[in-house]
């Protein structure tokens, strides 16, 4: 009977040891188990993170250099001006120019970086010309003074030229002795005098600003751009 006891005492046992080892199996797994969930979700969380602020950062990049390019478009869209403030002067004719003014008019040309103030004339070639920077009050040959809008006066004479037509006495110019544009730096472009057939406009200015002079033919015309 004791030799039974035994034996069946060391099956339990053995039983027993089974369950025991086979429970601290279970345990390891759903442990090892459990840490190879949470590494695997924390590398999950970290991906999205980690693209996203990359992404993020790739569009404000892209962002501004956008923004700088096209400023540097637009920038160089638009042509340095090449004048200068000396004095322009023409004294030799060319052919057979001016006698009557026709036409004066302003126009804006902002992708040019200038303004451009047209006289046209009758003939063709070149008058004489002198085109600079002066000192105002400006006087009428008749000794009155003409009083010019603005800080910096561009003076335009030309010869031959007046505003009539010396046979006829006809007007050749019926257009405004004043003329406000209103495009900067312009302030002001005023008629001054036409004796025997010198004639003088001044353009005023907000400054003295650089400027070109230059004759195009088909319709004669001389031609003052300025710089903004």
């Amino acid at each position: 009977m004791t030799s039974n006891s035994d034996s069946r005492l060391v099956n339990v046992l053995a039983v027993l040891g089974g369950i025991v080892f086979a429970l601290f199996v279970v345990v390891l797994f759903i442990v090892f188990s459990g840490d190879g969930i949470d590494t695997a979700a924390t590398t999950t969380a970290g991906t999205p993170s980690s693209v996203a602020t990359t992404t993020t950062s790739g569009e404000g990049s892209t962002t501004t250099g956008a923004d700088t390019t096209s400023t540097t478009d637009a920038t160089s869209t638009t042509s340095a001006f090449g004048g200068d403030t000396e004095t322009k002067t023409n004294d030799t004719l060319d052919g057979d120019p001016g006698r009557n003014l026709t036409d004066v008019r302003v126009g804006d040309h902002p992708d040019e970086g200038y303004v451009r103030v047209v006289f046209n004339l009758t003939g063709e070639g070149s008058p004489n010309y002198v085109v600079g920077y002066e000192d105002g009050p400006f006087m009428e040959t008749s000794g009155d003074t003409v009083e010019v809008d603005g800080e910096a006066f561009l003076v335009v004479h030309i010869s031959p030229a007046r505003l009539h037509d010396i046979d006829s006495g006809d007007p050749t110019y019926t257009g405004d002795l004043e003329l406000d544009p209103g495009i900067n730096p312009i302030v002001q472009v005023k008629f001054i005098d036409d004796f025997e057939a010198s004639m003088t406009w001044v353009i005023g200015l907000d400054a003295e600003r650089p400027f070109t002079v230059r004759v195009f033919q088909d319709p004669l015309r001389v031609i003052v751009d300025i710089g903004k």
